[in-house]
């Protein structure tokens, strides 16, 4: 059954050290005044014009097998095709800032204000991926009331566009899950429109399924080896 989920400000706020840190800045470093003040604004534009929403659908095997197909553009190693065979549920979820935070971001940049736009841009993104682990822990929490999920498991959502799986991807997920409703629409070239947006598969099932080398055709080329401190994070 597909579900609107709440995604509240205190929930999605990104700190100033996850901001600065994503711009270059690493964290311990001493921040100008003209830094801090930039941050602040941004902060402020980010209260004023954000607004969040997700939707939910859990779907099943046979079903996420044929949106997982896509246009068969996948990498042979996409390395969600040993994953969720595993899981013992799967949901498809989109998440967005929404427009207005991302036309904002746009003015900013069109009239040459790329100090506050690129804040606010870094703000934006940061708050959609704390958004996509607020949902991955809603998931996990509806499963935990429902199924006995427990502490040996875990939820974690993986996207069109990494690990393999081509951003073609997006096409079919659309179709099934109609994030349209909340505000997202895709372009002929699969970018999604506003830009700060999530859309993906969250994955359940015992922590071990997500655990993996990162060695796969793909992974030399990875800009973010985010899933090293994902999975750091599992084994902890």
């Amino acid at each position: 059954m597909k579900q609107n989920i709440e995604l509240s400000l205190s929930d999605i706020l990104p700190g100033k050290n996850e901001v600065l840190f994503s711009l270059g800045i690493p964290v311990g470093t001493e921040i100008v005044d003209s830094i801090q003040a930039l941050f602040d604004e941004a902060l402020d534009l980010f209260h004023q014009t954000v607004q969040p929403s997700c939707i939910v659908n859990e779907i099943s095997y046979n079903e996420f097998e044929r949106i997982f197909r896509g246009e068969g553009k996948n990498a042979d190693d996409v390395l969600l095709k040993y994953i969720y065979p595993k899981a013992n549920h799967l949901a498809l979820y989109a998440l967005t800032m929404g427009k207005t935070i991302s036309d904002k971001i746009d003015h900013l940049f069109n009239t040459n204000d790329f100090a506050l736009g690129t804040m606010l841009d870094s703000v934006a993104s940061n708050a959609a991926d704390k958004a996509s682990n607020v949902v991955q822990d809603w998931y996990f929490n509806e499963l935990s009331k429902t199924h006995g999920l427990n502490s040996n498991s875990a939820t974690l959502g993986y996207s069109p566009g990494y690990c393999g799986w081509d951003i073609s991807g997006q096409k079919k997920l659309f179709q099934y899950l109609e994030p349209e409703q909340i505000g997202i629409i895709l372009s002929s070239s699969f970018l999604m429109i506003p830009l700060k947006s999530i859309t993906g598969l969250l994955v359940a099932g015992k922590k071990e399924i997500h655990l993996f080398k990162d060695n796969y055709s793909y992974c030399s080329t990875c800009k973010n080896r985010s899933c090293i401190d994902r999975m750091k994070k599992l084994r902890s």
